[in-house]
């Protein structure tokens, strides 16, 4: 299976070294983020990978047999805290809660509007289910079972935070659903049959009654081919509605983007942050965080409480899948943040948060 892996990511690899190539229908020269040929970070910057960085990822890895299994923080992938979720849970709750229901899956209740975050419930990321990186710990609920969605968010295309089947399922299930994506994928969307679909730039916000959802910026990159790099936008969300302030990371590796969401859009009562896949560091750095960054990104946006995402679920990197575990405890250590004010929840935990 870690040979199947390696595969994957020598596909992920392929799309960090192909350059922007086709035109930009979205472009606006007013906007730093926007390029006649796709879109970069706030910075300018783009994330890519010369070859011979991936070929010293592939010989660092040769022979290794990484990622290695857990065992230092849980004993195997069996003890990785999980529960099946189904809707009729919530009424043991209050009605401002979180639920994580995998990777970076996450669902918000605040005030009678639910909000959920890049869903995704198929067995692998990947294009087809017969190859790719498999879950680890089964997903801890279906479509069917889940309470009425006001919104769905999607943070970029990349294939473990935009599944189509999951997508699909879902626009099909609950029609009334609304889909915000980034800019560029709305019309991908719409191919796929989802009716309800509005795509969005940066700091751009849809208000649904007392609801205020704004696409905030993140520093990553996008690809669902080897053709289509940076044609879409990748970024974060943030929900405020009178009873909770919310905000979702996406997929970002570190830059200054979080204090700039603190000072515009903060403080938030709740963060969901990404706080895996990070190894090796020199490669992976510039995009994904690692729970020390997750931590400062906690402070960046002044969060109140957070919860650790992106995590536990589908082995993308070269670190075991709970050493978030012990890296988030040092990190919290270190920036003096009490464990209450930034967890780790299992699989189909549902959290009060009022």
């Amino acid at each position: 299976m870690k040979y199947v892996v390696a595969g994957v990511l020598s596909v992920v690899a392929g799309f960090l070294i192909q350059g922007c190539a086709a035109s930009n229908p979205y472009f606006d020269s007013s906007k730093p983020h926007h390029r006649p040929d796709g879109f970069v970070n706030s910075d300018g910057t783009i994330v890519s990978k010369p070859m011979s960085d991936l070929l010293r990822w592939y010989r660092e890895r040769f022979g290794k047999d990484l990622p290695p299994p857990p065992g230092k923080f849980l004993a195997s992938y069996a003890d990785f805290p999980q529960k099946a979720f189904d809707k009729s849970q919530l009424s043991e709750y209050s009605e401002t809660t979180a639920t994580w229901l995998g990777h970076a899956t996450v669902m918000v209740r605040a005030n009678g509007f639910t909000l959920l975050t890049d869903p995704h419930f198929s067995v692998r990321a990947f294009p087809v289910q017969w190859a790719g990186p498999s879950r680890k710990v089964q997903s801890p609920s279906r479509v069917e079972n889940l309470p009425k969605i006001d919104v769905v968010v999607i943070s970029h295309s990349h294939y473990d935070h935009l599944d189509h089947n999951t997508v699909v399922k879902l626009a099909k299930q609950q029609p009334d659903a609304l889909f915000l994506v980034p800019l560029g994928l709305e019309s991908l969307l719409k191919s796929w049959g989802v009716k309800k679909v509005r795509e969005m730039d940066w700091w751009e916000t849809h208000t649904i009654g007392e609801n205020q959802i704004t696409f905030v910026p993140a520093y990553h990159w996008s690809a669902r081919t080897l053709t289509d790099r940076n044609k879409s936008l990748w970024g974060g969300w943030t929900m405020k509605n009178p009873k909770l302030n919310f905000y979702f990371s996406g997929d970002t590796g570190y830059s200054k983007d979080f204090e700039e969401i603190g000072k515009r859009l903060g403080p938030f009562d709740f963060s969901a942050i990404a706080v895996g896949a990070y190894e090796p560091r020199w490669f992976m750095k510039a995009q994904h965080i690692n729970p020390d960054e997750a931590v400062q990104i906690h402070k960046d946006v002044r969060s109140a409480k957070s919860m650790g995402i992106h995590w536990g679920t589908f082995e993308l990197t070269d670190e075991p899948l709970d050493q978030p575990i012990g890296d988030l405890k040092l990190a919290l250590e270190k920036h003096n943040v009490a464990p209450s004010n930034f967890e780790l929840l299992g699989h189909g935990d549902t959290i009060n948060l009022r």
